[in-house]
């Protein structure tokens, strides 16, 4: 299996298609390169014409933690992890596809580097690391607080993380599945999609991802001024259903110098899981736009 040897981690990828351009992947918290894989949308997206690149982040999926050394589960160090996989599959430019975690990591990555992008697709996703309402909305015009500890009650969390996976599905499904899987439930085919979830949950180690979870989410800041920098081509999509982040994403639209912004009637936060064909076809479209 292909690795990327990255200062503490391993970073898995798959690679899918034989296009001439690139389109990597990364995924959610909790999820894997498999949110895109298992889905198909990678396979749509290669038979479109381009080649895929899914990625395990820090923490997650197949990817590997180097015992004894700092995993790196900071925003900047995941944004890092995208230039070196580029430059090890010697992309000189590349679309970026991201979902909601690493959308985070994949937007502070143009901040820097969006000259290197041919397109950037973020999908239920913001700029801060902890999303918030009250800093996405319009009207806000205060400074923002430095970064903080994510206030987990961790013990809790880390139960949740040792019951077996379908005991996790179990009882998110018994208190409707929020704020992530909130909209499984009201899809046309809701045993699918729990399907699917579990079957992408089970790639990760809990014990990992929640570690991930105490070190990455801690900006509130959505840094609009590197937002306006960002000068490639940019598609934010975002389910109708996913309230954690429709004021992030509005954010998203009023500050990237050339965007288009789309809201999917009846979906949630896990688009690829939840529609998996009109994601693929969404995505191709506007990649063949670029």
């Amino acid at each position: 299996m292909p690795y990327l040897e990255r200062p503490g981690a391993r970073l898995f990828y798959d690679v899918v298609g034989e296009g001439l351009e690139t389109v990597l992947t990364l995924h959610g918290v909790t999820m894997c390169g498999a949110y895109w894989s298992r889905t198909g949308v990678s396979a749509a997206l290669a038979e479109s014409g381009v080649r895929v690149v899914d990625m395990d982040l820090r923490g997650h999926g197949r990817s590997v933690v180097i015992p004894g050394e700092d995993p790196g589960y900071h925003v900047d160090q995941v944004a890092e992890d995208i230039g070196a996989m580029a430059d090890h599959l010697g992309l000189d430019r590349f679309h970026l596809l991201t979902h909601a975690t690493g959308g985070m990591a994949g937007l502070r990555f143009a901040m820097d580097h969006h000259e290197r992008l041919r397109s950037l697709v973020s999908t239920d996703t913001g700029s801060a690391t902890a999303p918030s309402d009250v800093y996405s909305d319009a009207d806000y015009d205060g400074e923002y607080p430095p970064p903080f500890a994510p206030p987990f009650d961790v013990p809790a969390v880390t139960d949740f993380a040792r019951l077996s996976v379908a005991e996790q599905i179990r009882q998110a499904r018994e208190g409707d599945g929020r704020p992530f899987w909130s909209a499984l439930d009201t899809n046309e085919d809701p045993e699918r999609c729990w399907r699917w979830t579990e079957e992408i949950l089970a790639m990760s180690n809990p014990t990992h991802v929640v570690q991930f979870g105490r070190h990455f989410y801690t900006d509130l800041d959505p840094q609009i001024s590197r937002l306006r920098e960002i000068q490639c081509p940019n598609l934010v999509i975002l389910g109708e259903l996913d309230e954690m982040f429709i004021k992030p994403a509005e954010l998203l639209a009023r500050h990237l110098p050339r965007v288009e912004h789309l809201v999917v009637p009846g979906r949630g936060h896990m688009l690829a899981v939840e529609d998996p064909e009109g994601t693929a076809a969404t995505i191709a479209s506007f990649l063949q736009a670029v």
